[in-house]
């Protein structure tokens, strides 16, 4: 075993990834390119993550762990109206805040989304079952404790879409974004939450609370 071979430069090659995919996408993107921005040799990515495909399949854990979980978790605040009101808020504000994100790891995060959306790599379904299923099983679950026990599957599909497709529209965008959408007397911060109170409001005025499930 070389020097190479230690916790430093596992850290290295997965920092250069995220750089990398992030950059040019999957495909674009190779292993020696990978090597050559983390110092290491090729030998090392074989070693730690056996393939480019499980480094890709690593970035993307590492991303969402520290980014995107705490999505996950905000339906079990749920106890009544008002918590559900504060549920769909906080995923709406957070979802907001990642996808215009503008350093990393959120902005990293986003543009390795935004390449899955528009030319999926193979690593795709995994990533789909691993990573981004659980993100649209929470918003699903907060859009339906405010639908009908009996509301049909399209119906509620068409909800998840279209509230989902009111976030995502900011992901897909060239700079300088904030000059273009943002009122010069507003800042980032308060136009993204006011964003964020719109799209709320616009679910609970025609959506009402009708238990957890």
């Amino acid at each position: 075993m070389t020097h190479e071979y230690s916790k430093d430069a596992k850290e290295r090659i997965l920092n250069a990834a995220i750089g990398q995919f992030a950059e040019n996408g999957f495909a674009a993107t190779s292993v020696r390119q990978i090597c050559d921005a983390a110092g290491v040799n090729v030998a090392a990515v074989n070693y730690y993550f056996r393939s480019k495909e499980q480094l890709y399949h690593e970035v993307f854990r590492v991303l969402f762990e520290d980014v995107s979980a705490p999505l996950t978790a905000i339906p079990a605040k749920v106890r009544d109206a008002g918590s559900w009101r504060a549920a769909l808020l906080e995923w709406i504000t957070m979802a907001l805040k990642i996808v215009t994100a503008d350093q990393p790891p959120k902005s990293s995060m986003v543009k390795l989304i935004a390449y899955e959306r528009t030319s999926p790599s193979s690593v795709f379904p995994l990533l789909h079952e691993n990573f981004f299923q659980p993100l649209r099983d929470s918003l699903a679950q907060l859009i339906r404790m405010g639908l009908p026990k009996d509301v049909d599957e399209v119906t509620a599909s068409v909800w998840e879409v279209s509230i989902a497709s009111q976030v995502l529209v900011f992901m897909h965008r060239s700079p300088p974004w904030d000059e273009m959408l943002i009122p010069r007397d507003a800042t980032r911060e308060d136009w993204l939450n006011r964003t964020a109170h719109h799209i709320e409001e616009g679910i609970s005025s025609r959506l009402s609370f009708q238990g957890g499930r």
